[in-house]
């Protein structure tokens, strides 16, 4: 090829470092032209839980290093530190990886939907930048296919599985009744949104919203019943509140300490309040997580969730995984298709090159016109015959596995056949 797939994710990496490579929706065209100075075709997956730069470039020396450098001069992570944290899978090993991240088997919360959208999200972004062309294109189009299968085939991604019913989950557990709670939502978002109405679904029944446009967060209070309030004067709210949830995708924290003073100075011992940030970059400021009456959770701690939460699913968890590899075995066999098809379209277009300089010399000796009778007997006539020796050698190539007569095809036909495209495909 060469597919590589260079990033980190919630198993490699804390949200501490994840946070550093992010890449919010805002930022990504410029994050996007950044890329394309290293590589020549490119992908930046960036979710809560993971950062991956998906590449493909024919001439494979020194990828992992340009796209590492990349990596290094946006976030400023020392590079060091960076190959601590970060994986990179090749060929065959990152399509794999993509189609089980695009099938929610490698989220946090197994089987949850939102990263088919994030993963098409992704994929629009680079279409529309064009930054992206085949294989690579080909690549994210099976992935969508992989992950639509996995969840209309299996019930991995029952009970509406997703990071904001995790947290709220999370919640559950650490109060004896949420129906008796006040909760704040800060963010109006897509995530924001499912917070709400997961805790809506948990009974409930005094939730404020909080955003930065506030007819969004007006429109979001609205389908709930519950009440909005102005993102400058969410401190009030924030002091009434027993529970918080916080997921606006800001660049910077969005509740400091100096909020968390202010609100806390009216609340009793006896009055703790939960925060749970479910954000990336995180939105709560991490040392409010030592005061005293305050409870701070980030992304991470939602992983002791998601283990519990997969217990019985392990059956559905299986089908999922045959599904993306199906769908891999559907693209190694286009894959190697297209190998042997590049190389007989390459030795049609040889072969018409020689034709029409043959037709020309002999035009040429017999003093004829280049568009008279003769000259379109002689190509007509040579046309045929170049089609006719063609046929055999390459309805062989259509019909035979490239692995096979890939390598004696190049040998007779020569590397030149195959164009720039040529590709290998041993994984690394």
């Amino acid at each position: 090829m060469s597919l590589l797939v260079l990033g980190l994710d919630h198993r490699t990496a804390p949200v501490e470092m994840r946070e550093l490579l992010s890449v919010e929706r805002e930022q990504l065209p410029g994050a996007m032209e950044q890329l394309s100075e290293y590589v020549p075709q490119s992908v930046i997956l960036s979710t809560c839980n993971r950062t991956e730069v998906y590449v493909y470039d024919p001439d494979d020396i020194g990828l992992v290093g340009r796209v590492g450098d990349f990596m290094i001069g946006y976030s400023g992570v020392p590079g060091a530190e960076l190959e601590r944290h970060v994986y990179q899978l090749w060929e065959t090993d990152c399509v794999s990886h993509l189609f089980r991240v695009a099938g929610g088997l490698e989220s946090m919360i197994v089987g949850e939907r939102q990263i088919l959208g994030q993963v098409r999200a992704a994929f629009s972004a680079a279409s529309l930048g064009g930054y992206m062309k085949s294989p690579l294109t080909r690549v994210f189009h099976s992935a969508l296919r992989a992950g639509r299968r996995v969840h209309r085939e299996t019930g991995i991604g029952q009970h509406s599985r997703s990071v904001s019913r995790a947290a709220v989950q999370l919640a559950w557990g650490m109060f004896d009744r949420l129906d008796e709670r006040r909760a704040l939502v800060i963010g109006a978002g897509d995530a924001g949104r499912m917070v709400a109405r997961a805790l809506a679904d948990a009974g409930v029944n005094r939730i404020t919203v909080a955003n930065r446009t506030q007819w969004r967060a007006e429109e979001l209070a609205r389908d709930l019943g519950g009440v909005a309030v102005p993102f400058e004067n969410m401190g009030q709210a924030l002091a009434e509140s027993d529970l918080v949830i916080s997921s606006t995708g800001s660049p910077g924290y969005v509740v400091d300490e100096a909020l968390v003073a202010e609100a806390m100075s009216g609340r009793t011992p006896a009055q703790p309040i939960l925060m749970i940030d479910i954000a990336v970059p995180r939105d709560i400021e991490p040392s409010i997580g030592d005061w005293d009456g305050v409870r701070l959770l980030d992304i991470d701690a939602l992983a002791q969730v998601a283990e519990i939460d997969l217990d019985g699913r392990e059956g559905e968890v299986r089908k999922a995984g045959e599904v993306t590899e199906e769908e891999l075995a559907r693209f190694v066999e286009w894959w190697n298709s297209s190998d042997t098809m590049e190389l007989a379209v390459g030795m049609r277009r040889q072969a018409e090159s020689v034709r029409r300089a043959e037709v020309a010399k002999t035009l040429k000796l017999l003093g004829e016109a280049e568009d008279g009778e003769l000259a379109a007997r002689l190509h007509a006539m040579t046309n045929a015959l170049v089609k006719k020796l063609l046929h055999q050698p390459t309805a062989q190539l259509r019909a035979e596995d490239s692995a096979t007569i890939l390598p004696a095809a190049l040998r007779m036909f020569g590397e030149s056949s195959q164009g720039e495209g040529g590709r290998g495909r041993g994984r690394r």
